[in-house]
């Protein structure tokens, strides 16, 4: 009975086994396949019907990281691996990440990685000129 009960909370309530807050977990998922559109600690609240205060404390608690903070890691994560795969100039993949210029790319990104991004292009690539 527990398992038939659990699979119900997986497949109606689309809870997972993932240790931690099911709504942390869902929204974790959700910013993963997200992270190039505008989100917002409103909006991401909004999805699993709580307070955004309330909201962005339980995400800190379950991660260690405030919302944005998480939601710039995974833009720099999905940049690096563009930058990695060549093929694409800077700014291009500064916006397919959701960075709103290219300014405030290279600063996130200098800061969290402690190098340019042009560092983690590939070995003797240029950027791809037009």
């Amino acid at each position: 009975m527990q398992i038939l009960h659990r699979l119900a909370e997986i497949v109606l309530y689309n809870v997972d086994s993932a240790p931690g807050d099911y709504r942390v977990n869902k929204i974790t998922r959700y910013i993963s396949l997200n992270y190039p559109k505008k989100l917002t600690v409103r909006g991401l609240a909004e999805r699993v019907h709580l307070a955004p205060d309330y909201f962005g404390r339980l995400f800190k608690h379950e991660t260690g990281l405030m919302v944005h903070q998480y939601i710039t890691q995974i833009r720099i994560q999905k940049a690096e691996d563009m930058l990695q795969g060549g093929g694409y100039k800077i700014h291009e993949i500064s916006e397919h990440c959701g960075f709103s210029d290219v300014v405030h790319f290279y600063k996130s990104f200098r800061a969290l990685r402690g190098f340019a991004p042009s560092r983690c292009m590939p070995k003797g690539s240029k950027q791809p000129q037009g």
